[in-house]
């Protein structure tokens, strides 16, 4: 896996929020995604801090989205969670691995580098949640015809 869990859970559960501005409780987000409450709970803090969710306690507190999601871009949300360095260094781990002394994968790597980054740069929350819902879509339509 590129990325940690943390950015793959905080990924699933921007993808649910709603649109609308109404604030989620990280246990119903963990219950509808099946995750862990306290961990889903503490990435979802990481994410306030970047000032991609906002938040607020209480009985109708929650998380929500500080801005639109077709503004909230995937790349962000893994800065925000890996760090800004989160595909520099070499794929290998080799400390001086350069256009000088190249690993042997250095070339590979600096493409698929430049793929990854323009596509978190393009991809935003809306599209993950068009994705959801069209995954959602077909899982139901599977579940009515074997019903």
């Amino acid at each position: 896996m590129l990325f940690s869990t943390a950015t793959g859970y905080a990924l699933r559960a921007l993808a649910v929020l709603p649109e609308d501005g109404t604030f989620s409780l990280a246990k119903d987000l963990s219950s509808r995604l099946g995750l862990p409450g306290p961990y889903l709970a503490k990435i979802l803090q990481g994410l306030v801090q970047a000032d991609i969710l906002e938040s607020v306690r209480g009985p109708k507190g929650g998380f929500r989205l500080t801005r639109p999601s077709h503004r909230i871009t995937v790349g962000e949300v893994v800065t925000a969670l890996e760090g800004p360095d989160a595909l520099e260094g070499c794929i290998m781990g080799f400390p001086s691995c350069g256009g000088d002394h190249p690993c042997p994968l250095h070339d590979a790597w600096a493409a698929v580098k430049t793929q990854v980054t323009s596509s978190m740069t393009e991809a935003t929350i809306r599209d993950l949640q068009l994705m959801d819902l069209r995954h959602l879509k077909e899982a139901e339509g599977r579940a009515s015809k074997q019903g």
